[in-house]
Order: structure tokens, then C-alpha cells, then sequence
């Protein structure tokens, strides 16, 4: 019985916007930035999400491992993040990913 909804969706649905309870000054929370991730992005941040090497992305996603390395170095900068478990933590916080 759960639900998830995009924050647009739910500010929608509310009628207003999804983030004005939201403490600015509060550290890492607040509005989560816009991320677009590609459609491949998303896959491999849902496999890295399931502890899958660059190698194993690159083979369950049927690219060369060079682009699969790609894929991954872009979401990482897309979302700012340290590390393959910062770039899931952060896919989880901004919606992006639901483990």
C-alpha cells in the first residue's frame, strides 16, 4: 500500500508548494536540486543501488564497459556525489531510486 510521488506531483495534489515546511537552514535538507538523470543513468544507478560492478552494469546493460563507466562517472557528477554509496544515498534522498 505505499505510494510515491514525485515532490511536483505532491504539491499538486496539496496545492502548494511541496517544500514551504521545508527549514532552509537546516544542513542537507531543504529543496532537493533539479536532477535529470538519462534513462541509462537511471539503470545504472538503480544497479550500482544492488552493489553491481562497472563491469556488471556493463554487461546486464549490454554496452561496452567504457560506457558503462561513463554512465557512471556522469551520475556521479550529476549528483554530486563522493562515491558509488553516496551517489545511491543521494539517488534515494532525491527520489530518484527506491530501494
Amino acid at each position: 500500500g505505499l505510494a510515491v510521488l514525485a515532490a511536483d506531483a505532491l504539491a499538486d495534489l496539496l496545492g502548494r508548494d511541496a517544500w514551504d515546511d521545508a527549514d532552509e537552514d537546516a544542513p542537507g535538507e531543504g529543496r532537493a536540486p533539479a536532477i535529470a538523470l538519462t534513462p541509462r543513468e537511471g539503470q545504472a544507478l538503480a544497479l550500482l543501488a544492488e552493489g553491481a560492478s562497472n563491469k556488471v552494469i556493463a554487461r546486464r546493460l549490454g554496452i561496452s564497459f567504457s560506457t558503462a563507466k561513463f554512465h557512471v562517472a556522469s551520475l556521479l557528477a550529476k549528483l554530486g556525489a563522493k562515491s558509488r554509496s553516496d551517489a545511491v544515498a543521494l539517488g534515494v534522498r532525491y527520489g530518484l531510486l527506491m530501494l
